[in-house]
């Protein structure tokens, strides 16, 4: 029987305002352990990390690896990296801090984690959709978020690639994970850090934050950072309809200018009623 580790790794995600423990949450009952990383929180991240610990003992594993300034964002590449070394399972899913899997789909990924293992596939890509509470977006690319733990296995570009023996060439649409042979899917997950305006008051700090320590060479978050200085976000009412085609877990923060973890995410019986799912 296969092991599923997941991985994220994450730094004042609170303040930064990203979803996080709502991304560990959605695909927690799927794996059967998770590796979070802390890289230097000086918010309340921490204190809702080992709150999550505590609430899940049996599956969340802590760590502190800190973070440094970067040009293309090889911290948080090596620190995914130093999770993979960490993990006990023969799959790792990795769940960035903004990107939360929906609950009517993620039994059924974990029964193809289990084929794709079977027939020897070595990573599963599929879709991911920029979302905020006003709408969805597709997104051009089908990336790789969930790979067998190979000797080699690396890290790039921000956990967007994952690579055994260096770069591949990408095909059209698809990121350049390089850990053949690999199966294609339409499974998909949100990402709520993809568009701006889903915390306008969080967006300014995150797009400074990326440009002057995680990517200070990456001319395109130079430019985000720059426009949201000029023109920053504006409040927007959700769309009640966007809103319901969102993943439950993240429906209540529709309408909050500033992401707040709420309490009822360390609520295992709220957990199970909202997502039908086992905690």
């Amino acid at each position: 029987m296969i092991k599923i580790s997941g991985i994220q790794t994450i730094s004042n995600a609170v303040s930064l305002g990203y979803a996080f423990i709502e991304a560990v949450l959605s695909i927690l009952p799927m794996v059967d352990e998770f590796l979070i990383n802390d890289g230097g929180s000086s918010d309340k991240t921490s204190f809702y990390l080992k709150k999550l610990q505590k609430t899940f003992p049996d599956k969340i594993r802590l760590f502190n690896k800190p973070y440094y300034r970067c040009d293309f964002w090889q911290t948080i590449d090596e620190c995914i990296n130093y999770l993979i070394n960490q993990a006990k399972g023969d799959w790792i899913w990795e769940a960035l801090g903004d990107e939360i899997w929906h609950e009517k789909t993620v039994l059924d990924i974990k029964k193809t984690v289990k084929k794709a293992s079977g027939k020897g596939y070595n990573s599963v890509r599929m879709i991911a959709h920029w979302a905020n509470f006003q709408g969805i977006n597709s997104y051009q690319y089908r990336n790789v978020r969930i790979v067998r733990k190979l000797d080699g296995l690396t890290s790039y570009d921000c956990g967007d690639d994952f690579h055994i023996g260096g770069h591949g060439n990408p095909t059209q649409g698809f990121t350049s994970s390089n850990v053949p042979p690999e199966l294609v899917t339409d499974f998909a997950w949100f990402n709520l850090g993809g568009s701006y305006n889903v915390f306008p008051e969080n967006d300014f700090e995150r797009a400074k934050m990326v440009a002057t320590f995680f990517a200070e060479k990456e001319k395109e978050r130079q430019r985000d950072w720059k426009n949201l200085e000029s023109n920053p976000p504006q409040k927007q009412e959700p769309n009640p309809e966007a809103v319901k085609k969102l993943p439950a877990l993240v429906q209540g923060l529709a309408g909050l200018d500033k992401y707040k973890v709420r309490e009822e995410l360390f609520d295992k019986k709220w957990l199970k009623k909202t997502t039908g799912l086992n905690y």
